[in-house]
């Protein structure tokens, strides 16, 4: 158990994995079909009874994905432009930076209809006459499509929406309204300028009578003045051109009065426009939105002589309670990872003290994994504590009968 895990025939693979994993992980991301094609998901749809159409959808799930594990959801807004890019980014970015995660792609029908949440009959010399459905397209993406997701695959309570510009306006109005199932929200460049800044004028009321406890929001603002102008002589300005950017500055203004109670962050894209913002804003909002996921102090037990025991188990406790509060569910560091650290330790180390801090924090982890107090039991063993390693042995039998502990019970006792 604990003196006979695969990383112990080199402990020093512990090290290597640690250090170049992200590159190894990278090179395996193909889902290649038997033909040879590269598949990224697949398309499925449903019909809606909320908008009384058939909505077509595309499903990316994650590289191997374990029907026995669950993933948090990232729904993106405007499929054809933007799906493939998001899912070609979290090849680059889970498992260490963000969570492994299933990216649904919502293909468009009338994005002024779905996106907008009030009726104008003619924006920017344009016929707008079915604007103002994003309630009911929010309920869509509640009750059905949400629903669906899932139903049918193995989902995290954690969601995350992703639109830019018009699609960025429902964001926001999503987040506002602070009743959807997301968590997260990405708005890259939204169209807050809609209706002379309707949802910003109502952002004023709606951030104080709302709780947002849980919700994280990130903003991308593009620079779509050029150089003529700065952000300060902008809001000065009352010109069309400048319209998109000065609703965001004054949602900026609202968001920041807040600062303390929610969780955002707005960041302006100096050297970008509203087009190519797209992969840049995107990017960053992966980052922002799960900046609680990367475990950072983990890499610890590399240089273990420079941290005291309590020093590098204590960043676990206080990182899986955050993870948990994230996805809403007991988060717990992954057995065979802190068995081999504690390993390590001892065998690459000979740092017995730090060993069983690592050990008591899988049993603290996982009370009900026999195991834990058998590989506890080893470490007893090899320090000459056989009463300890006695009653560590004993545990793991009474919680599942383990066998191995049984044999180990037995040569301690004939000894």
């Amino acid at each position: 158990m604990f003196q006979s895990r695969t990383y112990l025939e080199n402990w020093k693979l512990i090290l290597i994995t640690s250090l170049f994993f992200i590159g190894v992980h990278a090179s395996g991301q193909e889902n290649k079909t038997a033909k040879g094609e590269i598949v990224i998901g697949k398309v499925d749809s449903l019909y809606s009874k909320v908008l009384q159409e058939h909505r077509e959808f595309w499903v990316h799930t994650p590289e191997k994905y374990d029907p026995s594990k669950r993933y948090p959801v990232i729904y993106v807004l405007d499929a054809i432009g933007h799906f493939q890019a998001v899912t070609g980014m979290l090849t680059r970015l889970d498992k260490w930076q963000m969570p492994k995660s299933i990216v649904v792609g919502i293909k468009n029908k009338d994005a002024i209809r779905d996106y907008t949440p009030t009726n104008v009959k003619s924006s920017r010399k344009h016929n707008t006459e079915t604007s103002g459905g994003a309630k009911n397209f929010a309920k869509f993406l509640d009750e059905e499509l949400h629903c669906l997701i899932t139903e049918t695959y193995r989902t995290e309570s954690n969601a995350t929406i992703v639109g830019h510009s018009t699609a960025g306006l429902f964001v926001i109005y999503s987040y506002l309204h602070n009743d959807s199932v997301f968590n997260n929200f990405i708005a890259v460049d939204p169209s807050l300028w809609w209706d002379d800044e309707d949802l910003v004028k109502q952002s004023r009321k709606l951030i104080d009578k709302r709780n947002y406890k849980g919700k994280s929001l990130y903003v991308a603002v593009a620079n779509s003045i050029g150089e003529r102008m700065d952000t300060v002589k902008v809001r000065r300005d009352r010109s069309e051109i400048t319209e998109q950017i000065r609703a965001n500055l004054k949602f900026h203004d609202v968001l920041a009065k807040r600062k303390k109670e929610l969780d955002f962050k707005w960041e302006y894209f100096k050297n970008e426009d509203h087009g190519s913002i797209v992969i840049p804003g995107q990017y960053n909002g992966f980052r922002a939105v799960f900046s609680w996921f990367p475990f950072k102090e983990m890499w610890r037990f590399n240089t273990p002589q420079g941290y005291s025991a309590k020093e590098l188990t204590e960043p676990f406790y206080k990182h899986y309670k955050k993870l948990s509060f994230h996805m809403g569910r007991e988060m717990k560091p992954d057995w065979q990872l802190v068995n081999d650290i504690a390993s390590f330790m001892l065998e690459g180390h000979d740092f017995p003290e730090k060993a069983l801090a690592y050990l008591k924090m899988n049993v603290d982890f996982h009370p009900d994994n026999s195991n834990s107090y058998v590989a506890l039991g080893d470490f007893y063993v090899k320090e000459d504590e056989n009463e300890k390693a006695i009653k560590s042995y004993k545990k793991a039998i009474e919680i599942d009968g383990n066998e191995e502990a049984k044999r180990k019970l037995k040569k301690i006792e004939r000894n």
